[in-house]
This record gives C-alpha cells, structure tokens and sequence, in this order.
C-alpha cells in the first residue's frame, strides 16, 4: 500500500491515514508519511480523541486496514465515525461486525456462494425484528457487501518498489533482445541458487515455501512429503520461520516419509525484504499453503517469475482463495493465460499433487545456467516477462479502479441504496 496514498488524483480522492502502530522508521512508513496528503499518528490516541478526528476531518468512507490484525482499532469503527466502512487488504475475510459495511474483493476470494441472499446492511434492530427478511448466520459468511473490481482486488507495490524494478522491462517489441534479456535473467538466477545451495546438483528441482510455518498443517506437510517422494531429484526449501519448527518438521519427515526424503527438505534463516524476493527466483515450483495461503508473499514470488501451484481449498474462507486470485490476476488474458490457470489453480488434494508432481519431473535442466527445458520454465517466462503489463502488479490501475469503488458506494449511500457493487 505505500505507493497508493501518493498515487490518488486529488481531484477525485483525498487520503487521510490514521496511524495506529508505532513507526518502524522503513522506507515504507517514511514514504506513506512523506506522499499521504493528510497522515496523523495516532498511536497513542484515546478511542475517543481518534473518533473525534475522523468526523472533524469529514471523512466520506473510513477505511478499516487492519481487520482482526496487530494495530487494530475496531471500537472505532463500531462509534460510526463515517457514513461509510470498508474493509480491504488487512485481514482476508468477514468482519462479521454490523460496524463494516463493504468488503473490497473478487469473485475468486470472496464466493458469491457465501454470501448473504439478502443483500443490504443489515442492522441489529432487523436482526432483533420477528418480521425480518433478514436470515440466519449459519446460510451465509459475509455479511458485508461486496464491491467487486473488474480486476485484482490485492494491491502490490513492486512496480515501484522491488529491487530490480528499477532497470524497467524488458524489450516487449523486440524478440531478439527480448530473447537476450530472458537468458541474462536465467543466468542471473543459476549463479544465485548456486551461491544459496552449493552443494545441489544442477539437475535437482527446487519445490519451496516461503510462508510462515503455523501455514503448514499436517494434512498439507504429507501431501508435501509425498510430492518429494514421487519426485526423487526435488528439494524442498523452506524457511526456519520460526526456528523450533525445523527441528519439528524435520523430525516428523523422518518419522513419517523416511531419512530420505526427510534430507531433501532444506532450510535457510529468513532474509530481509528486497534479498527475500530476488531470492524466490531460484524456486522452480512454489507449492501454497491451502489452508491459509500465501498472500503478500505469493505477489513477492509471483514478481520474481516463480509459478505458484495453490488450491482454494475451502469456499467460505477468504484467506484460503487468495493466492488464486493473486495467480489468476497476474497470468495474461486469452489462451496462454487460460491454459497456465489449469496447470496452477487446482480443486482438490489429488489434483495438487499431481500438478506439482507433472511440473517437477517435466523440469530437465542441462548444460548449467538454468537452462533446460519443461512447462515450468515457460510458465516462468510467462511470469517474468508479464508481471510489467498484468493486471496484479499495475498500482496505478489499481488506485484509479478503487477510485471509482469509493465514488460507486457513495453514490449508493446518498440514493439509499445496498446491495453489492459490480465494477
């Protein structure tokens, strides 16, 4: 979010950003401070100080960042300060409060299937009313309605931000040196997984997973370890994200799929941002978390060229579908893009393993280099050369489309209006 406070036209939006966490002096922070036209820290403030700033300051729609995450200030959202609430990006799912009145989402993370038929901000007074049209909590998740972008609803910044990001995209128009740029990027990358992991054969596939590891439920660790076992040249790199659990997982790889396969499970100490996603590039095939997916750390992976296998495992749980939408937003339109969606979006366990064990043991590298052949290389360069033009990674778009979110529920909020917004 950091370019997007600076990115708003003025003439359409003015921004104010209420603080609620102590600055950790980043570059991030200083930028949000430094371009955000109104920006006040209110750490420290009382409920009732901030609640009072936000009607002095006139504020149309008070956005909730936070959700049910560290910095959140919910009882100020349940004063009412603003006509209306909207909810995005911090917290992947429902509030299920009657203080947030929409939800900033897709189709892809957020079902139509759950959501309430009866589609206005329901009240507590209908709630309580015998006579209501309004349903029981158990038919429906989000309460909220939804305002539906025409495309990504994530916001990434790395356009602006990521260490290489600078030296601009590649030369789309011309396929020689487009030809060029791909193989120094291939070069680029053997030379950094040899300097990360000297001692792997040039042969071997890299399978990672770069979340923390509280993502890891048992359930999706076997189906990890039995993609290694059918994958016998594959490795498995994660992260000591915390430290204690390498010690556990690697412990319950031996006990329950071998020494074998348990050696080829490898971990390296967590890197600071920009290393962390130069790195990911090494990675051959990113196997998600369904439970909970990966979410800023897809759009990091997804930036450096590496494919995402990941399946959204459960309908009525936000965080569990939006690793498909960050894929499904950064592949092209049309039948490459369509077809990239099959191998990567899946819908069950069996068909994850498979995918993953497909992609794996299609990868042939020879000569060194990284180069070689497979369906994962070219869902790589798909990616890599993409991520300039595609919808996910495009923040200006982004921030003109959630412009006009904001002008679509205001007009609903002053003619009366409820119900979902399809943009």
């Amino acid at each position: 979010m950091q370019s997007v406070f600076g990115l708003h036209n003025p003439k359409h939006v003015r921004a104010y950003c209420y603080a609620t966490t102590t600055s950790d002096n980043s570059i991030h922070r200083q930028q949000i401070e430094r371009e955000a036209p109104v920006f006040h820290d209110a750490t420290n403030w009382p409920v009732e100080k901030l609640v009072n700033q936000v009607v002095s300051d006139g504020i149309h729609i008070l956005v909730n960042l936070n959700g049910y995450t560290r910095g959140a200030r919910n009882e100020v959202f349940a004063a009412r300060p603003a006509p209306i609430h909207m909810s995005f990006m911090g917290f992947a799912g429902t509030l299920g409060a009657e203080w947030c009145d929409y939800v900033y989402a897709d189709s892809i993370s957020v079902s139509p299937a759950t959501l309430s038929p009866y589609r206005y901000n329901i009240d507590i007074e209908d709630k309580l009313d015998p006579n209501s049209q309004a349903e029981d909590a158990e038919d429906w998740i989000y309460g909220e309605n939804v305002i539906f972008p025409q495309s990504s609803f994530f916001c990434v910044d790395h356009k602006q931000s990521s260490p290489d990001a600078a030296a601009g995209p590649p030369p789309m128009h011309n396929p020689v040196a487009l030809d060029k740029a791909w193989t120094a990027e291939q070069t680029r990358r053997w030379k950094l997984r040899r300097e990360l992991f000297p001692t792997l054969p040039d042969t071997a596939v890299v399978l990672g997973n770069f979340n923390q590891l509280y993502k890891i439920d048992p359930s999706t660790y076997r189906m990890y370890l039995r993609i290694l076992a059918a994958v016998p040249n594959a490795v498995l790199w994660l992260l000591r994200f915390p430290d204690l659990g390498e010690r556990n997982l690697k412990n319950f790889a031996r006990e329950w799929a071998g020494p074998e396969v348990a050696d080829r499970v490898i971990f390296t100490d967590v890197a600071p941002k920009g290393t962390h996603i130069t790195r990911a590039s090494v990675v051959d095939l990113f196997l998600d978390t369904p439970e909970c997916n990966a979410h800023t750390t897809a759009a990091d992976v997804i930036w450096s060229g590496t494919p995402i296998v990941t399946w959204a495992r459960w309908e009525y749980k936000m965080c569990s579908r939006m690793a498909s939408s960050i894929v499904a937003s950064a592949l092209p339109e049309g039948a490459a893009g369509d077809s990239a969606r099959k191998d990567l979006l899946v819908s069950s366990e069996g068909e994850y393993e498979q995918h993953a064990i497909e992609l794996a043991k299609n990868l042939k590298y020879s000569g060194g280099m990284g180069f070689g052949q497979g369906r994962l290389l070219e869902l790589r360069r798909m990616l890599w050369e993409g991520r300039w033009t595609s919808r996910l990674f495009d923040t200006t778009r982004w921030v003109r489309e959630l412009e006009r979110a904001y002008w679509k529920a205001w007009e609903h909020w002053e003619g009366g209006k409820g119900g979902d917004i399809w943009m």
